[in-house]
């Protein structure tokens, strides 16, 4: 069968086109290095990346989907184990090590706070080296939060803060840890033009209608206490959204308590 001349001539292009393309992709990496052929297009994971001896990672564009990724994989209230790996060739050893896992703590902010983040270190041989490629030094874990039923708990995020309430209960004045909590973020925004909107929320336990006034007391209870420590009514929503957001398993103890809340969302 004969080919026709416009098909081999197509052929013969789309070669063509292939090699300048592999040729230069070839010429950039091992001419310019590997810095060099991201920049040319080619995708990284966005995870930190160190180079031997150094306390910071290589900058790197996909590190903030990257960084999404890795926060959508914790729970509420649940701390993130940042375990930074050294090397016995590189100086200073263990404390390099926490120097680059605090490097990424860091680098989480403002949406993940610090008080949620351990670090630890670790040996590695890894052929890291000097003047070589620069390699993963961290990994990262989960420390799921456990809470007996009687207690409550803050957590901070990036605009809001979660108060955690024990097992049918609507009040907080009971507890001096909430309570100082609460004052000190009064005196930081009392002078400020800051709104809070104030939303109670519980778990599946009983009748959803109920379970919407109780968490609109819950909500009221926190607005007690903002309202008495100098910020004004007017600045204050308050809300309930009942059973309807669950956050964690209903079916078990420890997720009902984590349903059990009051989210305070700071409009600065």
């Amino acid at each position: 069968m004969k080919i026709p001349l416009w098909l081999i001539a197509l052929l013969l292009v789309g070669y063509t086109i292939w090699c300048a393309n592999f040729w230069h992709s070839y010429q950039v990496r091992h001419c310019c290095g590997d810095d060099a052929a991201l920049a040319a297009g080619a995708q990284s994971s966005g995870v930190p990346l160190f180079k031997w001896n150094t306390d910071k990672p290589v900058e790197d564009a996909n590190f903030a989907a990257w960084k999404k990724s890795l926060l959508a994989k914790g729970g509420q209230g649940d701390t993130l184990v940042i375990t930074g790996y050294y090397r016995s060739s590189e100086a200073d050893g263990e404390k390099l090590a926490l120097a680059r896992a605090a490097s990424i703590r860091d680098m989480l902010a403002p949406e993940f706070p610090a008080s949620r983040v351990r670090l630890a270190a670790s040996l590695v041989n890894d052929g890291l080296v000097e003047n070589g490629d620069p390699k993963e030094s961290a990994s990262f874990s989960w420390s799921k939060m456990v809470l007996k039923k009687e207690d409550s708990a803050i957590i901070e995020s990036d605009k809001d803060v979660i108060l955690l309430f024990p097992f049918n209960s609507t009040e907080k004045e009971h507890d001096p840890k909430v309570d100082a909590y609460l004052k000190e973020l009064c005196e930081k925004h009392k002078s400020t033009n800051a709104t809070f909107i104030v939303t109670g929320h519980t778990d599946d336990v009983g009748e959803e209608a109920s379970n919407m006034t109780f968490g609109l007391r819950r909500a009221q209870s926190v607005v007690k206490i903002l309202t008495t420590n100098g910020i004004a009514a007017s600045r204050i929503q308050t809300g309930s959204k009942g059973e309807s957001q669950p956050v964690a398993d209903n079916s078990t103890d420890d997720g009902r308590h984590q349903n059990r809340r009051v989210v305070i969302t700071v409009n600065r």
